[in-house]
């Protein structure tokens, strides 16, 4: 049986052989802005929490907590509908071109 791209999970063979660079190549510009923009965003928020900080109140930690956790959140939302170009499962159709 054969799985639509957007209906299909990644193999663990898949993940371990998955290349990003290729992946990235796979993107429009528009979604590697996309993609790239969110990923800035995760990793600035997000990087935050790996360090001490002793000047951030509690609620302040909890508060860039959350915005990692919805950074994480878009950030998922953004990329699984581009599983399919960044796993290379969608076809590649030869261009046609047009008689002159």
């Amino acid at each position: 049986m054969i799985i639509p791209p957007d209906d299909r999970l990644p193999t663990f063979p898949e993940i371990k052989a998955f290349d990003p660079t290729s992946a990235w190549d796979r993107l429009t510009p528009a979604q590697q802005r996309q993609v790239g923009i969110l990923a800035v965003q995760l990793g600035v928020v997000g990087g935050v929490l790996s360090y001490e900080h002793s000047h951030l109140t509690r609620a302040e930690v909890g508060e860039v907590s959350n915005m990692e956790s919805d950074l994480l959140t878009a950030f998922t939302q953004e990329i699984e509908p581009l599983w399919g170009q960044l796993y290379g499962w969608t076809l590649e159709w030869p261009e046609v071109r047009r008689a002159a």
